[in-house]
């Protein structure tokens, strides 16, 4: 609805644009509303596609995420299975925790598909539209794309602890967090996961 009401908003300043001259200016603002409005009504259909492909879709299981969580991840062995804090059941969700010595990796899934589904990858979704450069003494959190991956990593100095989230073929959210990694460390084990597996599911 928020949508429908932009677009008419859109179409009435386009209207007032075109009737109060003929000069080149504002003939210029004119079209530039027009091609802003018609981008506007393309990306509502892909928008709502997206989401109601997701509800319609069922969610994997646990078990089937427990399986595409790998028993190493380079040279960190999987410790045990986790459970992300979830309370809808038709969301599907799974993680484990991978160690090296005092090293220490933990990686977590949840699957967007199910009619709640869009709650859980809210932020790995959030982290595809956001632009964010914060840099202080004591991190930094920001957003970049690397390897076709949208991601949204912090980083916090004095634990040296590294996260990283993403959504995978905009339906699994993924996180990965570090513990004793420095940043190619951590983007050597992410560059590992099989993520085309996921497409399977």
């Amino acid at each position: 609805m928020n949508t429908i009401k932009h677009i008419f908003k859109l179409f009435l300043i386009t209207l007032t644009i075109c009737s109060c001259g003929n000069d080149a200016k504002k003939e210029k603002e004119g079209r530039e509303v027009i091609a802003q409005t018609k981008k506007v009504v393309k990306e509502v259909p892909k928008s709502n596609d997206f989401r109601e492909q997701l509800k319609a879709t069922d969610p994997a299981t646990e078990a089937q995420f427990q399986n595409w969580l790998p028993e190493n991840l380079g040279d960190f062995k999987r410790s045990e299975f986790t459970k992300t804090r979830i309370s809808q059941n038709d969301i599907a969700s799974a993680g484990a925790i991978y160690v090296n010595g005092d090293k220490r990796l933990e990686l977590a899934i949840v699957d967007g598909a199910s009619k709640d589904g869009l709650l859980a990858i809210n932020s790995h979704y959030m982290a595809q539209n956001l632009k964010l450069d914060n840099t202080n003494a004591s991190g930094y959190e920001k957003t970049y794309e690397r390897n076709s991956l949208k991601v949204l990593e912090t980083y916090i100095k004095k634990d040296n602890f590294y996260r990283a989230l993403f959504l995978y073929n905009m339906r699994f959210g993924i996180k990965i967090e570090s513990h004793g990694l420095n940043n190619d460390e951590l983007w050597q084990v992410i560059d590992t996961l099989n993520l085309e597996k996921l497409n399977d599911l």
